[in-house]
């Protein structure tokens, strides 16, 4: 997701990422991506259990967390979400622009027009 920061920027969106470590390991890896996104942490995972985002049917290895990515509009209301149970399931970065796209087109600005000033 580095390579859509620049873009973000100037397509006025955001991204927002929530880690389940520790403030340590989260700062880690935002370091190591390179991040200049906020990361929120939840090491207790209360949002994670209260979105149900965890797999508890494997009895051998406990709870599995699943990784989701909410594409959210405006108004936070969820546009769609990508299911990343499998790695097939997470977005692309294509696939975020063409979401983003979808939602900006929506926009009363989004085609220019000259006819204000006429």
């Amino acid at each position: 997701m580095n390579e859509l920061q620049a873009e973000f920027r100037v397509s006025y969106c955001r991204m927002i990422t929530v880690s389940v470590d520790d403030r340590m390991n989260t700062t880690e890896t935002r370091t190591a991506l390179a991040a200049d996104w906020p990361f929120l942490m939840d090491p207790d995972r209360r949002l994670l259990h209260e979105l149900q985002m965890t797999d508890k049917t494997d009895k051998v290895h406990g709870e599995v967390y699943i990784p989701y990515t909410f594409i959210l509009d405006r108004d936070r209301t969820i546009y769609k979400v990508y299911n990343g149970w499998w790695f097939v399931g997470r977005p692309t970065s294509e696939e975020i622009r063409m979401d983003l796209r979808a939602l900006m087109s929506r926009r009363p600005d989004w085609v220019y027009s000259d006819r204000a000033s006429s």
